[in-house]
């Protein structure tokens, strides 16, 4: 069962709740630039603040284009900001990626850097990545 947000005004995103597993999901649709990931993420907080979820799975693997500077905004302004809308509990967030898109992440040294950044255990979440939506869910159902 899933409880969708209103995101029928948004042609490169799909947000969602599954109140059995607590879960919130943001499905990046089609490649999008700064502006709509910004806008989609904005989209995502406030569709929390109604379901409060310290657990997110983001699904990237329909984005063809993953760059430093929206990845290192995204750990580095979004995912606090998240963080501190579910405190005192922690946010989990579980990144879906295309293996292809996994590989990128170890040969561009921005993006390392960016990944680096994000689990990084000073930062107020816990991010991992996964290339398998199973796992990415076993992951976060077992911080819950």
């Amino acid at each position: 069962m899933s409880v969708a947000a209103s995101t029928a005004e948004f042609d490169f995103l799909d947000l969602g709740y599954r109140p059995d597993l607590r879960v919130l999901t943001v499905r990046w649709l089609r490649p999008v630039s700064f502006v709509e990931l910004q806008i989609g993420f904005r989209a995502a907080l406030a569709l929390n603040e109604h379901h409060h979820a310290a657990l997110w799975l983001i699904d990237v693997r329909r984005r063809t284009e993953l760059e430093a500077a929206s990845s290192a905004w995204v750990a580095d302004h979004l995912l606090p900001d998240a963080a501190a809308a579910v405190a005192p509990g922690t946010l989990h967030v579980a990144y879906l990626l295309s293996p292809m898109r996994a590989d990128e992440l170890n040969r561009d040294a921005g993006l390392r850097t960016a990944t680096a950044s994000a689990q990084s255990a000073a930062q107020p979440y816990r991010l991992a990545t996964f290339i398998d939506e199973g796992p990415a869910l076993q992951w976060l159902l077992s911080r819950s």
